[in-house]
């Protein structure tokens, strides 16, 4: 009983410093190479487990800073409390993301990740001074899934060189679908929370009903889509493979929402959130 009990707490400091994140970010980005069929060196995973660290730790820390000791958020009373620890962490993580980049990437890359970079800077001073005048034009779910997806796709689209498919378009674009939806199932489990911390999110703006609705029908034009590639269609193995994987994440996703009672208990809904986004990483058995 003991070690179920460390082993959850593992597991949830992991959830809390983002972990699982970094870890979906590699697994998305074996993804991407093997459907461009573009070589991966070693350092872009490093360049990108630590820009996807970087970016979603500075969300934790703005929300704690905001919040300071009267947050009930445990995630942002830990950033808060431990915040003279992480900001040199987080300092260091970002500078060596830059150094690594500057010299082991491609130019071109490193042109886009400042672009992405400074859109993301411009986003949270926005975030930070605008949060209570028109929040819903500040939609931080799909902002996230924007940068989260089009981040870890930006350098393999560039060695690609060549204009991807159709098929692959529609795959990246169920990718951002996806990674919004499950951003949108966490704030509908966590509204309450959010209410109380004046945290601005898509189900505290448009509610929870309105919000599962919305994630359904994404879902829903995921497992149309993602389906009738996987089964349906004459592409080859590893796009019916890569769809494949989408389906099973859509199906993830809903479960979500349709047993909450389940999910809630020692938020089960956020590890597996997070952990549908690792099965991208089962492309390489295509």
């Amino acid at each position: 009983m003991e070690n179920k009990s460390i082993q959850r707490q593992i597991i949830q400091l992991l959830n809390i410093f983002s972990v699982d994140v970094v870890v979906g970010s590699i697994m998305m980005g074996l993804y991407a190479t093997r459907i461009l069929r573009v070589q991966d060196p070693l350092w872009w995973y490093l360049v990108l487990a630590l820009s996807v660290w970087v970016m979603y730790t500075a969300d934790h820390l703005l929300d704690a800073v905001q919040g300071k000791e009267d947050t009930t958020i445990e995630r942002h009373a830990i950033h808060f409390k431990y915040r003279k620890r992480i900001i040199p962490v987080w300092i260091g993580a970002a500078l060596a993301a830059g150094a690594i980049a500057i010299y082991k990437l491609d130019d071109e890359i490193i042109y886009a990740g400042l672009i992405l970079g400074l859109l993301v800077c411009i986003y949270f001073i926005l975030l930070y001074y605008n949060r209570k005048r028109r929040p819903w034009l500040l939609q931080k779910e799909l902002f996230i899934a924007l940068v989260y997806v089009g981040g870890i796709w930006l350098a393999p689209l560039v060695w690609h060189a060549t204009r991807p498919s159709s098929v692959v378009l529609l795959i990246i674009i169920n990718m951002v679908l996806l990674a919004w939806a499950e951003g949108i199932v966490v704030s509908w489990y966590e509204r309450q929370e959010d209410l109380q911390n004046s945290h601005t999110s898509f189900t505290t703006l448009f509610g929870r009903k309105a919000a599962k609705m919305f994630v359904l029908i994404i879902l829903a034009f995921v497992v149309l889509t993602a389906g009738y590639h996987s089964l349906f269609s004459s592409f080859e193995a590893t796009l019916k493979v890569a769809s494949g994987i989408q389906l099973i994440m859509a199906f993830m996703l809903a479960a979500l929402l349709f047993f909450p009672d389940r999910f809630r208990q020692n938020q089960l809904y956020r590890y597996l959130g997070e952990l549908s986004f690792w099965l991208p990483g089962l492309i390489l058995l295509a």
